[in-house]
């Protein structure tokens, strides 16, 4: 373990503890010590240029960091006596804390031993989880989203379960893919708690909107630390539980929940279109992501290896999740409006034309090599 800084790392350490104290108080404080120790560890580190982006050594455990602080820091409160509403012990429903640690600790083990675990045991566990808890949690399908002809399909029981299902591993799949940049899954992850905190107010979403933007700090200055498969696994599955919860409850309406996850979702599935078209498997990871993209444009402008990177997660996650939270903040429509649907379709064409416009640089900077 290295227990010396260099100058620029503490310069860079000072600023982090400064923003986490001003924004965060002391939980924020604390989160920010505990997560420089973490990036001190020899254990689950990053390659460089994993994702085709990353240029530093980084730990894996960052997942693991944000859900050890949010059950300490929840456990806390829940000592101290401070109360929280009737969803279910510390704001969550039982089984959404079973289906949570499941899939966090299928993540921790990847994080922990890479290629452990081939893709399709993975997938089939996931598959399992999640399989497992809309038999015993069916309350949680989402049937109830307004459009009477889908309703009528989820509330089929075996359609519904296994609709639900493929979503929640295709969502947490594509939250994985996306960990790659600085700031980019954290970003989303922050503002989903910051709206999820705002639209029903349980007590795991104010803890989760620190922990993750005291991570997102560190994320996005440091470059050091990666949210890995457990925090792309546990965190995922937090938000797409959340997500039917409360489109389900009318907290929000799909198109706004659509808003919100936009990149992620696209992406996935545009990857998939796209490598088919290839000829190759729609399900083996690549480097041509519109992140990766937007990112070998951003590096040729600076000189830092994380400004670029950090850049791009903060653009995407501001264009994504950002849109939808300052869309309910400056009062432009309500996150229950069935309007948010004219806001995707903008952000799926502003996808389309900027993939269309930072692939073709690259494709033919490929091409030319290979020539």
């Amino acid at each position: 373990m290295r227990l010396v800084l260099s100058d620029r790392e503490l310069a860079k350490l000072f600023v982090m503890l400064l923003l986490a104290a001003l924004m965060f108080g002391i939980t924020g404080l604390m989160g920010m010590l505990v997560m420089q120790w973490v990036t001190r560890q020899r254990y689950a580190k990053d390659e460089v240029a994993k994702h085709g982006i990353s240029q530093v050594n980084a730990s894996r455990l960052g997942g693991v960091v944000i859900i050890g602080l949010c059950l300490s820091f929840l456990l806390g409160r829940f000592i101290l006596g401070h109360e929280f509403d009737n969803i279910g012990l510390l704001g969550i429903q039982m089984w959404g804390w079973v289906a949570f640690f499941s899939t966090s600790l299928l993540g921790l083990v990847e994080d922990i031993d890479n290629d452990l675990l081939s893709p399709l045991l993975r997938l089939t566990l996931l598959v399992l989880f999640f399989g497992i808890t809309f038999v015993i949690w069916p309350e949680i399908i989402p049937n109830n989203i307004g459009y009477q002809y889908i309703d009528n399909v989820m509330s089929q029981p075996i359609i519904g379960w296994a609709i639900s299902v493929v979503f929640c591993v295709g969502f947490i799949n594509a939250i994985n893919m996306a960990d790659g940049a600085n700031g980019l899954v954290p970003g989303i992850v922050f503002i989903a708690s910051v709206i999820f905190n705002s639209v029903m107010g349980a007590m795991v979403w104010e803890i989760l909107s620190i922990v993750s933007g005291v991570f997102l700090l560190f994320n996005v200055i440091s470059g050091r630390l990666f949210l890995g498969d457990a925090g792309a696994y546990g965190l995922g599955s937090i938000l797409v539980l959340a997500g039917f919860y409360a489109v389900n409850t009318h907290r929000i309406s799909v198109e706004f929940a659509a808003v919100m996850m936009c990149y992620p979702c696209v992406e996935v599935v545009m990857s998939m279109i796209r490598r088919r078209m290839a000829g190759r498997s729609m399900f083996k990871p690549d480097n041509h992501h519109l992140h990766n993209y937007i990112h070998e444009q951003l590096k040729t402008k600076t000189r830092s290896r994380v400004a670029a990177n950090s850049l791009t997660g903060l653009l995407v996650a501001c264009g994504s999740t950002g849109i939808a939270y300052m869309g309910i903040k400056l009062e432009l429509l309500e996150a229950t409006s069935s309007e948010w649907i004219w806001v995707f379709i903008i952000q799926l064409l502003i996808y389309l034309a900027g993939y269309w416009a930072l692939s073709k640089p690259a494709i033919s900077k490929v091409e030319n090599t290979a020539t």
